[in-house]
């Protein structure tokens, strides 16, 4: 009957946040107006993922996970929603925000955990992989359905991979809820999009999953394997990157030279085949490293270089067929 009320209510509170976003996004003053960057070309309320942030916390706290997990991620959360959805903090500020609440969270996990003193110094390449996920995901939430579906799959592999690990169910019960929220999100956002997640809901979900998996890894390469679970994500936004360091473009300005941008909007394919294929690329990689894992950490990290040379391959590829707007 729990898992019943967990996914039920998960579900109940995605759905609910993301209608009552639909109906009143103008009265919370949230609504996405199209612009030369922008995939879409209708205003859309955005700001949904404030159904999500309800479920974390609603599951938060009867499962009893300790505050310094669902505290950082309420604030981070919050902050995002005043910042970016509803006003436009300097980048900066938001940046601080978001290293400051991963600080906390790693801070405490180390000394919860009583962990050694020369342990600490995980704490900056920690708080860099936490902040930086935040925003990779928020960086890929660009398309209809991309981000819900990519936070259903994401977790769901979190809570699998837990339970292999033979940890309390707690944060299983966790992913699983937060999980079901990206479907009841999903019925308003895929195949067309009625509503947008916002920041509230992308910076969330990124910063969730980053906490999640450093709270669960009881080694290195269970970091790695679970890190995975995200990796379409990651593989776009680092050869993304790549491409606008090599280009002098300014990182924090908007642009459209993703591969999921290239593709729908210069290639011209349908927002929900993009999405799609990036959730079956993420569930062929995820998947592949549990498989893996048991062989070691060279294999997984052979298996990674494949993976990452075969995207670059395709990121090449692509963006030779496609002509980049710069606009």
């Amino acid at each position: 009957m729990f898992v019943i009320f967990i996914l039920t209510a998960g579900f109940a509170l995605g759905y609910a946040g993301a209608w009552i976003v639909m109906r009143y996004g103008a009265w919370f003053g949230t609504i996405d107006t199209p612009n030369s960057r922008s995939s879409h070309f209708q205003a859309v309320p955005k700001g949904a993922g404030l159904g999500i942030l309800a479920t974390m916390m609603l599951s938060a706290l009867v499962l009893k996970i300790p505050w310094f997990v669902w505290l950082p991620a309420l604030v981070i959360s919050l902050a995002s929603f005043w910042g970016a959805d509803k006003y436009i903090w300097p980048v900066s500020a938001r940046l601080a925000m978001h290293f400051a609440c991963s600080l906390v969270f790693v801070f405490f996990l180390l000394y919860f955990r009583q962990a050694d003193s020369a342990v600490f110094l995980v704490c900056l390449p920690a708080m860099v992989f936490i902040a930086g996920t935040a925003n990779f995901f928020n960086f890929m939430d660009g398309i209809d359905g991309i981000a819900g579906i990519t936070g259903f799959l994401a977790f769901v592999m979190v809570a699998f991979y837990a339970r292999l690990l033979g940890t309390d169910m707690a944060v299983p019960w966790l992913s699983l809820a937060i999980a079901f929220s990206c479907l009841g999100f999903l019925c308003f956002n895929f195949p067309k999009a009625k509503v947008f997640l916002g920041d509230v809901g992308s910076i969330l979900l990124g910063f969730v999953f980053a906490c999640l998996i450093v709270f669960l890894s009881e080694s290195f390469l269970d970091f790695l394997v679970m890190a995975g679970f995200l990796a379409p994500f990651y593989f776009d936004e680092i050869y993304t990157m790549v491409v606008r360091i090599r280009d002098k473009d300014v990182l924090v300005k908007p642009h459209r030279k993703h591969i999921y941008q290239l593709l729908a909007n210069e290639g011209g394919i349908g927002h929900w085949k993009i999405s799609l294929g990036y959730g079956s690329l993420q569930v062929f990689v995820g998947l592949a490293a549990i498989w893996i894992h048991s062989m070691g950490l060279f294999w997984l990290l052979g298996f990674y270089a494949f993976c990452g040379v075969t995207f670059a391959a395709l990121f090449i590829i692509i963006r030779k067929k496609v002509v980049v707007s710069e606009n």
